[in-house]
């Protein structure tokens, strides 16, 4: 996979449910201008409820007018959905059925770094990032930094949405 046509996102697991309209929206102009600009094909997800499943939903939707894009997930672990509801649980495996390919960043079970594993594997394989982040004092305000600090192109659109 060619980082430099690599966007990931990031981003909360809650989302209020009143923003998630205006959520997609940015989500879909920010992915269109990375395809349009950057020649960016290729869409790293989390897999995560929340950001991350929206995000993904909007790249699996965005293949119908640019049908050569791809959605990889970056999973942190085997059984990341083991205690979600059934209805997040449908919609985690229709997100995997619907991915071009997925990777289990640790082949294991949960362990306490799995998801910080994940969001690292991210940023090294990306030069872009588009992010849904509010809280700073997060686990996707730190991926945020450390993508910055790596030198990926971030793009917070919680600042676009919350001016």
């Amino acid at each position: 996979m060619d980082k430099e046509k690599t966007c990931f996102f990031t981003g909360h697991r809650r989302i209020p449910e009143s923003k998630e309209e205006i959520i997609r929206a940015r989500l879909a102009e920010n992915i269109e201008n990375l395809i349009v600009t950057y020649d960016v094909c290729n869409f790293i997800a989390g897999g995560a409820i929340g950001f991350d499943t929206i995000a993904a939903e909007e790249v699996i939707s965005l293949r119908g007018k640019y049908p050569h894009i791809k959605l990889i997930l970056y999973l942190p672990c085997h059984e990341q959905e083991k205690l979600w509801t059934n209805a997040q649980k449908y919609r985690y495996r229709l997100m995997l059925s619907r991915a071009d390919d997925y990777i289990y960043v640790n082949d294991g079970d949960y362990t306490d770094t799995c998801m910080m594993e994940r969001n690292h594997r991210m940023i090294e394989d990306s030069s872009f990032c588009i992010a849904f982040c509010v809280l700073s004092a997060s686990g996707s305000g730190s991926t945020l930094r450390s993508a910055r600090c790596a030198g990926v192109t971030t793009r917070n659109i919680a600042d676009e949405i919350y001016e």
